[in-house]
This record gives C-alpha cells, sequence and structure tokens, in this order.
C-alpha cells in the first residue's frame, strides 16, 4: 500500500515556473478526477463524500439492519413466550408482569452506561461483545426451568441488548454523509418492524409443537425452541461485525487519524473499484467533536488503552460534563423530550391496538346484529365467557416497552408421558387458540408501517432536517386522538396501520437528527439518553392508560394523542442544519 502521508506532487513540493513561490492552498478536487494533485484537506463529511457511496455501505446498511433486527426480536420475545411459559412454569399473573418488567429494568439499567462507554472506547466493540453476549444469554435462557432463572436472564437480556438497540445508529451514522445519513438510518429502522412480522409468523409455526425431551432432568419444549431460534440473529450479526472496521469519524475525534484514513481508503476503493493511493485526502479537520485536547480524547489503541479505573471513571465524567454543558445541554432535553413523547405514544396507544382488534371481534360473534360500537362501550365492554373490560386486559397484560401482544393465546398441550408431580394430576391440560383475524389485522399494520419505513428513506434526503419529525409525529398525534371516534373494526385497522407508521417512522428520523446534531464524541450518549427517556415515557403511557381508561375512556386517549403532538411540534426548535458546538481543529493524519 502506498504511505500517502509521504507523498508529494510536482505543483506542491516547488513552485511553479520561474521563482513564484509554491501554491499550498487546500484544492477540492472530485474522485471522477484522480490525476489532480494529492493535496486535499477537507472537514470529516467532505471526506466521506468523497469515498463515494455504493457496495460498502450497502452491506453496511444490511449488517446494521440485521442488528436492528435482532433487538426487536428481544423486545417482541416476552408475548410470546409467556403463554406457554406461564403453563409450563406455573407462572401467577404477578410473575408474568414480573418478566416483562425484568426485561425493561435491563434496558433502563444499562441504558446511559453503554452511550457513555461508547463514546470513550469506540462503537464496534461494545456492538461486538453486547451481540454476542445478548445470543448467548438468549440461547442459554431456553434452558430456564423456574421462574427466578427466567427473570434473571430476561434481565440480562435487557440489559445487553440496549446496546445493539442504540449504538447501531451511532454507528451507521459515522460511516455516512450528511446527505445519506438519514436515509440509511430509516431503511434501517425497517428491519425493526419486519422484526415484529417474523416473530409472530415463527411463532405461529414452533409454538403449537407438542413435542417434549427431558435431557439430564431438563425439559425442552416448544417454546424453549422458540427462544433458542431467536438467540442465533445476534451472534450471526456479532460475528459478522467483526469484518468491519471502527467508526471512522470516532477514530478522527480520538486524534487516531492515521487509522480513519486507512478506513477512508478502503471505503473509497470498495465503493468506487479503484486504487488506494487515488483517493484524494491527506489532511482531515476534527471537525463536529466536542472540544478535548489530544491527551483527553480517550483511551487509545493498544498499549495506551490501558488507564485503569481511575483513568476510565476521569473520562466518564468528561463526556457527562461536556454533553451536559451549553449549547449541549439544551438540545440533549429537546431530543430526549422528543423522544418521550414519542414513545409514549409509540408504547401507549400502540399496545392497545391488538387489545382493541381482540375486542372488536369478540363483540361481533356475541353480538352478530351490531355493525358498530364505540370506543368507549369497548372499554366498558365485559365478555359473558370470562374476560373482563378493555382497561383490566390492558393493565394486566401490558408491557411498558411496548412488547407485549395481548391477543397471542398460544399455549403449549401438555404430554400425557410427562410427570408432572402427584399436586397437578387433576389440573386440566394447558391449551388455546390463535384468533386468525386479529393475526391478520396486526401483521396488515407491521406490512403497512414497512412502507413507512421505505418511504422516510426515499424522502429523508430530499426534506429539511425539521420537516420529517414534525410532519410524523404531528400526524400520528392527531391519528391518535381519531381512535376516540371509531366505531367499526375496520376504522381501527385503518387508524392502527396510519398511526402505526407515522410514529415508527418519526422513531427513526429522530435517532437520525441526534446522530446529525451532536458532536461525535457524545453523540452515542446523547441517543442512550434520548433512549432513556424514551423508556421512561413507555412506561408512563401504560401506567396511566390503564389508570384513566377506567374514570373516562377519552382522557388517555386525548392524553396520549396531545403529548405526541406537543413533541413534534418541538421539531421547529431542532437546528436547521450543522452539528451543535462545531469544533474546528486542522491537524495533520
Amino acid at each position: 500500500m502506498i504511505d500517502f502521508e509521504a507523498s508529494s506532487t510536482p505543483e506542491t513540493a516547488t513552485g511553479g515556473e520561474g521563482n513564484e513561490p509554491p501554491d499550498t492552498r487546500p484544492r477540492l478536487y472530485t474522485v471522477d478526477k484522480p490525476g489532480r494533485p494529492k493535496d486535499l484537506t477537507v472537514d470529516f463529511d467532505r471526506a466521506i463524500t468523497l469515498c463515494g457511496y455504493g457496495r460498502y455501505h450497502y452491506e453496511l446498511v444490511f449488517l446494521c439492519g440485521l442488528i436492528f433486527m435482532s433487538a426487536g426480536f428481544q423486545n417482541g420475545l416476552n408475548a410470546y413466550i409467556l403463554p406457554s411459559a406461564s403453563c409450563d412454569l406455573r407462572l401467577s399473573s404477578g410473575e408474568k408482569g414480573l418478566l416483562n418488567v425484568a426485561f425493561l429494568a435491563g434496558g433502563t439499567t444499562s441504558a446511559m452506561l453503554w452511550g457513555i462507554i461508547a463514546d470513550i472506547f469506540g462503537r464496534k466493540n461494545i456492538l461486538v461483545g453486547t451481540l454476542l453476549a445478548d445470543g448467548s444469554i438468549t440461547l442459554i435462557s431456553c434452558l430456564s426451568q423456574s421462574f427466578p432463572i427466567l427473570f434473571i436472564f430476561r434481565f440480562l437480556n435487557g440489559f445487553v441488548i440496549g446496546a445493539p438497540g442504540s449504538l447501531v445508529f451511532s454507528y451507521l451514522g459515522e460511516f455516512h454523509a450528511e446527505k445519506q445519513r438519514a436515509k440509511s438510518i430509516c431503511y434501517v429502522g425497517f428491519f425493526f418492524t419486519l422484526s415484529w412480522l417474523v416473530l409472530p409468523g415463527v411463532a405461529w409455526i414452533v409454538i403449537p409443537l407438542t413435542f417434549n425431551l427431558r435431557l439430564n432432568g431438563l425439559l425442552l419444549n416448544s417454546w424453549r425452541l422458540f427462544v433458542a431460534l431467536f438467540g442465533v440473529p445476534p451472534l450471526v450479526a456479532g460475528l459478522l461485525l467483526t469484518r468491519f472496521p471502527e467508526s471512522p469519524k470516532f477514530l478522527v475525534c480520538q486524534a487516531r487519524y492515521k487509522e480513519a484514513l486507512k478506513i477512508l481508503r478502503s471505503i473509497y476503493v470498495a465503493n468506487n473499484r479503484r486504487r488506494t493511493h487515488e483517493y484524494p485526502v491527506k489532511i482531515i479537520l476534527a471537525e463536529g467533536c466536542a472540544p478535548t485536547s489530544k491527551e483527553e480524547a480517550g483511551p487509545k489503541s493498544g498499549k495506551e488503552e490501558s488507564g485503569g479505573v481511575k483513568v476510565l471513571f476521569g473520562s466518564i465524567r468528561k463526556q457527562i460534563g461536556c454533553l451536559f454543558t451549553p449549547p449541549l445541554l439544551k438540545y440533549a432535553l429537546l431530543c430526549s423530550t422528543m423522544l418521550f413523547a414519542n414513545m409514549f405514544g409509540y408504547y401507549g396507544l400502540g399496545l392497545w391496538f391488538p387489545e382493541l382488534f381482540n375486542r372488536f371481534e369478540t363483540y361481533y360473534k356475541l353480538y352478530p346484529n351490531c355493525t358498530t360500537v364505540t370506543i368507549c362501550e369497548l372499554a366498558s365492554f365485559v365478555n359473558p365467557l370470562g374476560v373482563g373490560p378493555v382497561a383490566q386486559a390492558i393493565t394486566r397484560v401490558s408491557n411498558a416497552t411496548g412488547d407485549a401482544l395481548p391477543f397471542l393465546k398460544v399455549r403449549q398441550t401438555v404430554d400425557d408421558n410427562i410427570s408432572l408431580g402427584e399436586e397437578h394430576i387433576d389440573e386440566p391440560l394447558c391449551n388455546g387458540t390463535i384468533d386468525e383475524k386479529v393475526f391478520v389485522n396486526t401483521l396488515t399494520m407491521n406490512a403497512i408501517s414497512l412502507l413507512g419505513n421505505i418511504a422516510s428513506g426515499y424522502l429523508a434526503d430530499r426534506l429539511g432536517r425539521r420537516t420529517m419529525p414534525v410532519a410524523t409525529m404531528v400526524l400520528a398525534g392527531t391519528f391518535g386522538c381519531a381512535i376516540y371516534f371509531l366505531e367499526t373494526a375496520f376504522q381501527n385497522l385503518v387508524v392502527a396501520c396510519l398511526f402505526s407508521t407515522f410514529i415508527a417512522t418519526a422513531n427513526m428520523v429522530l435517532s437520525s437528527v441526534i446522530v446529525d446534531v451532536f458532536p461525535t464524541n457524545v453523540s452515542a450518549m446523547a441517543i442512550c439518553l434520548a433512549t432513556l427517556s424514551g423508556r421512561i415515557g413507555a412506561i408512563m403511557s401504560n401506567l396511566l392508560f390503564g389508570l384513566l381508561l377506567d374514570i373516562n375512556c377519552g382522557v388517555p386517549i386525548f392524553l396520549v394523542g396531545g403529548v405526541v403532538i406537543l413533541g413534534g411540534l418541538l421539531g421547529f426548535f431542532i437546528p436547521k442544519k450543522g452539528v451543535v458546538n462545531d469544533i474546528r481543529i486542522a491537524i495533520p493524519a
């Protein structure tokens, strides 16, 4: 490989004709003119733009999509194992709720931790480590034979999957120029929605299976096989990620310029099918980095990386101090509030739609001559067969992360040949069915959301930074309020599709905005802070929805819709372009 830093050209090494001094001004040449002098000094965004956009980025987007899909699988797993596991492990309603809380508590506990560590040590290593850990924990958890063991594993899953679920945006965004960044992140959001289509499909096939095996005292059956299957994707994603480098933008902010240039050259070669020495950049401006000295840039590679606990906590203190100092503090609070409002609606109303599907179908079966029924009538409707009001159903099965899909009633049939102990001989066998109409409606809702992800990717680089989050959240809040006026199952399906599409798209767009707005060496922490706020919003919306629905069904509906609209309007305060606290430090590579 040609050492670019030692190269020179006739125009820059000597003067022009006669005794004229050499022209040392930076020259901006495009990649389609490789014969020009290689003395280009640019900021990172220009450097990554000169790499072009092609095969390297397509592969990276696909890999990050697989990573985000793995996070989506974990977020939705509880909904499909609890009905069967509750029979197998004899779980009470309280214990089932605690399993949902365990996963949420794990994710909330680690939310800020992963962002801080990633801004100090880099994105790639944290992503690889947590993906491999999540896959391993999931595979081992399928052997759980009691509630306490399963509780611990679900907590650990929540703890580690929080890193891939949020840091993937920082990692992906820092390989892209500003023009393609939002688009690529929106396309990655496609995979999260896709995961919620794959989960019920696999559950429908695997969980009703009736096999039961005992190996060394361990019972293995269909729901455990289902869990094991979803331990594979994070392992595959983690192994594939080892083939990719660290974020070059992160390396620039860590003053590791030679490593960053090497990565940029490899991207240039992959995208343009040209030779390494043709990449026209020698010096990178450390733009879009929070102000730190070279000594304070954080742990370096090799021997410099070992600094002990004191150095680690010193770096953590500096990272937190940087993010919580004006003007970054204002935008950190703004983005956190917007994501709070987004997830307040996403997991508040979003969780209710499957239950509404089920309620409409149940009501029509009991009263076939009645073609319309309002939401408020459904909220207080009591099924004579034993299912309580909607409000009680939501409170009983709600998962603050939006994972629970209460319409799924699959339960494992216990094999007659398996001894359950004398105290259980007279207990009825566990069984159940899926309401196919509800299942189809839910798949339709998620499929429409996929189209929204694709559309947002197409529009992201064609609209202003403020336009997408404001428009999608205001529209989502409006359709959320429209729920109050629904009278038929078809109306519910249409509104559910529109609400889910806009609120999910807004979630992805907000993540891309955070990557754009914040300096590289605090962007991961900013995303994790916003994610933490969003999870708090999810918890609050579920608690308030269940409580207020018993009092007046219109109050929680308009509250959730209003909060989402208000959060969208806050998008007008997002900077139109550029990075907050834009610092430019020219340091030779």
